[in-house]
């Protein structure tokens, strides 16, 4: 795991652990502070997964044309919309899906 990978996930569960064990202050001042930086970081990641015309994902379709793998509609909707309704609907993959289709 590279640096940048490991100081995100410290960063993410240093304010998960203030959201789950702080006293409410804590809670409080992490939640003005960094709500607004966690949810630009995720509008920026589904922005890159953002369906085209014809309702293909265009990071993932780029994915699989560096793979060299046969050029084929990726499923809609890409892993990270259904990733980010997952955690921000606290569902089920299943349960997701099925209000996805």
């Amino acid at each position: 795991m590279t640096e940048l990978n490991k100081s995100v996930r410290r960063r993410l569960d240093d304010l998960a652990n203030i959201a789950a064990n702080g006293d409410d202050h804590a809670v409080t001042e992490v939640a003005r502070s960094e709500m607004p930086h966690l949810v630009e970081a995720v509008r920026r990641l589904m922005a890159e997964h953002e369906p085209n015309e014809r309702g293909e994902c265009p990071a993932c379709s780029r994915l699989l044309q560096r793979w060299r793998r046969p050029l084929r509609r990726p499923k809609s909707p890409c892993r990270v919309y259904l990733a980010a309704r997952w955690a921000l609907f606290n569902e089920s993959p299943s349960a997701a899906r099925r209000a996805a289709g």
